[in-house]
């Protein structure tokens, strides 16, 4: 499942692989620190239940079909630190998104608290949009977001999301086009 990160100008978004996702949701902090090439958020050995199960869940997505591990998760590694700051995923590959839309990438990510309002977010997003355009040919991204996440909402509209009126699981649903000269973000079509 190796892959090489995805670089931007101040962040290195890691592909975690399963024996660390393993370790992450064992609890096992040295296990996990011996597998990383950088240092592990403490929020990953909090016990919180959701968050080993959402670890577990991401893991076995990639057991059970090896394609999926591109899209998994990863962690956004400052390089100034070489330290984890937040994560960064699709849901699955092209077509597996709140919507169900054939095609479409959804992009998901959270930045710890500590680290926010620096733009990291918008910055890894946007990498991870030019990733999946690039090596695989995406050309439509889904973003769903809760209403009261204004700090979202906001990276949403950096990227050019326009919400499509769609509500899935009390999200608000966005979606962006990408243009096929890679990099360059249309608004929505709709």
């Amino acid at each position: 499942m190796a892959s090489e990160p995805i670089r931007t100008p101040r962040l290195d978004l890691v592909l975690l692989s399963v024996p660390l996702m393993d370790a992450i949701v064992a609890g096992d902090r040295r296990g996990a620190q011996a597998l990383a090439r950088f240092a592990l958020a403490d929020e990953l050995f909090s016990g919180d239940p959701e968050e080993g199960a959402y670890f577990s869940m991401r893991r076995d997505q990639v057991l059970r079909d090896a394609s999926w591990a591109p899209w998994s998760q990863r962690a956004i590694v400052s390089r100034e630190e070489n330290a984890m700051i937040g994560t960064v995923t699709f849901h699955g590959p092209p077509g597996v998104n709140d919507t169900s839309t054939p095609g479409a990438a959804e992009v998901g990510y959270e930045v710890l608290p500590v680290h926010r309002g620096r733009g990291f977010a918008t910055e890894a997003a946007r990498a991870m949009i030019d990733w999946a355009h690039r090596e695989h040919g995406v050309t439509l991204c889904i973003s769903g977001v809760a209403p009261e996440n204004l700090p979202s909402l906001r990276v949403n509209e950096k990227l050019g999301f326009v919400p499509t009126g769609q509500i899935v699981d009390g999200e608000l649903i966005f979606e962006l086009h990408v243009a096929p000269d890679c990099g360059h973000f249309l608004r929505g079509e709709r």
